[in-house]
Parts: C-alpha cells; structure tokens; sequence
C-alpha cells in the first residue's frame, strides 16, 4: 500500500500508484481546490515523494567549492542531482529540472501539463546542445549545487529587444546539505566569469528581496545580488543588472 501525507494531514493511500493519484485528485480537488493541482502535477508530486532519496540535514562545515561549467560531459552528474538530491525534501519542486522559465513560467499554457519525465528529457538535450548554460559547484567530489546562467533569449517570459547582450541568472539550486556555505555566492561568481566570457555585456537577475523559504530563494536574493555589484533597474518586477564590460 502506498501512501503519501498532505501539509492538512490527511494521508492519501492506494494500492498502487495510479490508485494512490485517483486519491490525490480526488482529494485536492474537493479539499484544496485553490491549489489548482491536476492529475499530471499530482502524479509528478507522488513520484518525486519516492525519487527524491538525497540527504536533507545540513552539514555543519564542508570542503572546498570547485566551480565548473555546465557540459555535455557533466550532463550524467546534473541529472543524478535533480533525479535525486536537489530537491530532497521539497516534492512540489521536483519536476522542474530547471525548465520552468525556459517553458515561459507558471502561466505558459504547457507547463501544468509537463511531466518531470517531459523536463528531464528537455533538459538533457539542452545541456548537449549548448541551449543551457551556467555552472554547477562541486564539494568532495559531489555536485551541491547549479546555477542557470543562459542568453536572455532562451526564456520566452524575459525576451526582448537585447537578448544577444543580455545573460540572464534565473535560478539557483543547492543540495540540503550544503546549504548555509557560501555556495550560492561561488556559483554567481562564476556565472558572472561564464557570461562575460560568452560576450554578453550585461548580467540580469530577478531576485526576492526576503526569501520564505530556502526554496523560494532560488532566484538569489537581493542582498546576495547587490554585494555582487548589481543595481536595482526596476522595482515592479523587481530586476538587477551588473555591467560586464
């Protein structure tokens, strides 16, 4: 029998997994149907639950962060971590595989209907050909942590006029354990070096200024962005810019 506890404590069971997402969908859309969950994002939600196996307490101390950029020879390593690790002990996010800009956000028509299969393929073929770029950070030999660093023009929700000048760096990840370590902050200084070294003339961002959660963090944070040298370019959406020329 397999089971699954929602946050108002109910536990959902069935005998196997498309019982089990029978009970989700009856339960979240009678229980909660401000949430707007439909069968994909319930199965999705279920299936991370039983993946998702990495560690979630944080280290007290780690070892040296070593950056490197994201290649087709890493794609094996990147994987693993979203398969596994990146969201441990956050299901709801373990479908995104770091596609959710890249499909044009929560309001695209496609993204409640994607799979984590659908976003795993997807971001496999954009590792190999380049259509996603930024760097990953290692820590004794195991990827902690990603950070998406790519051209303006690969997020359908953030184009305009100067993509081919603009890099834009949508989203951090990093694995529980390392949380806390600075690893953030190595993996922005590195995107940095990624951009300018692709020609870009301009880093963008769009930050929390107060993060909820490590979750909703994964943006960066203003105060993380700002010590970096990026200025506030408009409030509403909240975007910062670093020149890198």
């Amino acid at each position: 029998m397999l089971e699954s506890t929602c946050a108002c404590e109910a536990v959902l069971t069935g005998e196997d997994l498309d019982a089990l997402v029978a009970d989700g969908v009856e339960h979240y859309g009678s229980v909660h149907p401000e949430l707007g969950l439909n069968e994909t994002s319930i199965r999705n939600y279920f299936e991370a639950e039983a993946r998702l196996d990495g560690p979630t307490g944080r280290l007290d101390e780690i070892g040296e962060i070593t950056i490197r950029r994201i290649e087709p020879a890493l794609q094996e390593d990147v994987i693993e971590f979203f398969d596994r690790r990146a969201f441990a002990g956050n299901p709801q996010w373990g479908m995104c595989y770091c596609m959710f800009h890249h499909v044009g956000g929560r309001y695209a028509g496609e993204w409640p209907k994607r799979t984590w299969q659908d976003n795993r393929a997807d971001l496999s073929l954009r590792i190999d050909n380049g259509t996603t770029t930024g760097v990953v950070a290692y820590v004794g030999g195991h990827l902690a942590g990603w950070c998406n660093a790519t051209a303006r023009s690969a997020f359908p929700s953030l184009t305009d006029g100067e993509d081919d000048e603009v890099g834009s760096i949508v989203c951090f990840v990093v694995a529980p354990p390392y949380r806390g370590h600075g690893v953030a902050r190595s993996l922005l200084d590195g995107a940095l070096d990624l951009l300018s070294d692709q020609g870009r003339t301009v880093a963008e961002a769009y930050p929390v200024v107060e993060a909820r959660s490590s979750a909703s963090a994964y943006v960066g944070t203003l105060q993380l962005y700002q010590d970096a040298g990026f200025d506030v370019t408009s409030q509403e959406p909240l975007v910062v810019r670093k020149s890198l020329t």
